[in-house]
């Protein structure tokens, strides 16, 4: 009997230990602990948007280099790949016939000019010399006519003959005739050098013309890099015959790699706080490390539909120095600074919680932990806005334990 009231004793004493340890140690497991808080401050911050992107080349990027001139590509100077210089000889395309073409209008360009300096040359000694023979035709003229006059006023005073009154008469008549002579032959050669120098000159310059557009044309058989890029396509090589407009409408397209934009896929929740220069910042996998920067250039207004989400695109221009590191088609992660306030309310965004739809954080106040609803604003990469429930200094948890089931105090 004894032994029986002796067990039952030790499981009472077993029972009521085990009862205070419970109580103990539970007690001590309902208390919160803060491991890490921080001051509410005051300070800047930004609205930021994250969303993907994607590298892609300008609609002007590309310039397509066509072939003007039928005929063989003699010369293709680059493959796809190759980095071209504007102005760089880049593919020949034969040019037998027009070099021939352009010889031969240079020989007859020679002849013209050679003919033009003729004309100018002997024309105006031909009517020097007209001119001096009508100077001398005049002077007979005129000593005719006095001698003339002179033979008739003797005549009828009987100093002279009929005969030499005759003579006289018919030098007269011949000097005249002389002095009419020497003025059509003037006449003719002031009019013949006139029209003969306005054909030279005619001839010079169609055949100046047509140099001209036979060089033009030879021109077309050598193609140069109108931009600093790189081959991109090649649509014919050496040995293939083009024809200028029929087969080959580009015969070279060439890339230039400082045209690049990012296109960003903007969530069409977030789309309304995006605007046209708002600054961008963003990465690529390539170069974890590497931050780029630029500016939205425009928004375009049709909708992108993807897995049955709307995104709006908004284009940001890479920068000309970025090209060296950025590809067509690299994925990018971007942050669109959609606004920047100044000295506001900040907590970390490891402090704030969320309950029903409620922000809250963990106020510890006078060494204990007080649940306190608050009101946020702009939230940032790292920090959050206070507008209502936190003043600056308030001290709030950032990182801390929380026992099962415990109710902290609300305020």
């Amino acid at each position: 009997m004894k032994k029986k009231i002796l067990i039952f004793l030790s499981i009472i004493f077993v029972l009521v230990i085990a009862i205070l340890l419970f109580k103990k140690f539970s007690h001590k497991e309902q208390k919160i602990k803060v491991l890490e808080s921080v001051k509410v401050k005051r300070g800047d911050i930004k609205d930021v948007i994250d969303a993907t992107a994607i590298v892609k080349t300008q609609v002007n990027a590309y310039v397509k280099v066509g072939a003007r001139a039928t005929g063989e590509i003699q010369e293709m100077n680059v493959d796809i790949g190759d980095y071209v210089k504007k102005g760089e000889l880049i593919a020949v395309i034969d040019q037998r016939e027009l070099k021939k073409e352009v010889d031969r209008l240079k020989a007859e360009l020679k002849k013209s000019e050679a003919n033009l300096q003729e004309i100018e040359k002997v024309y105006p000694l031909k009517i020097k010399e007209a001119e001096e023979n009508l100077k001398k035709a005049k002077a007979n003229y005129d000593y005719a006519v006095w001698n003339f006059n002179r033979e008739k006023e003797l005549l009828k005073k009987g100093f002279t003959t009929k005969k030499d009154y005759e003579k006289a008469e018919m030098d007269m008549k011949t000097a005249k005739a002389n002095l009419d002579y020497a003025e059509a032959s003037l006449r003719r050669l002031k009019k013949e050098y006139k029209v003969k120098l306005k054909e030279a000159k005619s001839s010079l310059n169609s055949i100046k013309e047509n140099l001209e557009k036979a060089k033009i044309r030879l021109s077309y058989t050598e193609i140069y890099s109108p931009i600093d890029g790189v081959v991109s396509k090649i649509t014919a090589r050496k040995g293939e015959t083009v024809v200028a407009g029929l087969q080959v409408a580009n015969l070279i397209t060439i890339l230039n790699p400082k045209k690049l934009e990012v296109r960003i896929y903007v969530d069409e929740t977030d789309i309304g706080k995006v605007k046209e220069g708002q600054k961008v910042i963003y990465y690529v996998d390539a170069y974890p490390n590497k931050r780029f920067e630029g500016v939205i250039s425009k928004i375009y207004p049709e909708p992108i539909v993807k897995e049955n989400i709307v995104y709006y695109m908004a284009i940001v221009k890479v920068k000309p120095e970025y090209a060296k590191f950025l590809r067509p088609e690299m994925t990018v992660y971007t942050k669109i600074i959609t606004g920047v306030k100044h000295n506001v309310l900040l907590i970390p965004n490891s402090a704030l919680k969320f309950e029903k739809g409620k922000q809250y954080v963990y106020k510890v106040v006078n060494g204990k932990v007080v649940k306190t609803y608050i009101k946020t604003g702009v939230m940032g990469e790292n920090y959050t806005e206070i507008i209502e429930g936190l003043k600056e200094g308030d001290i709030v948890a950032t990182k801390l334990i929380i026992p099962f089931k415990t109710k902290p105090a609300v305020h």
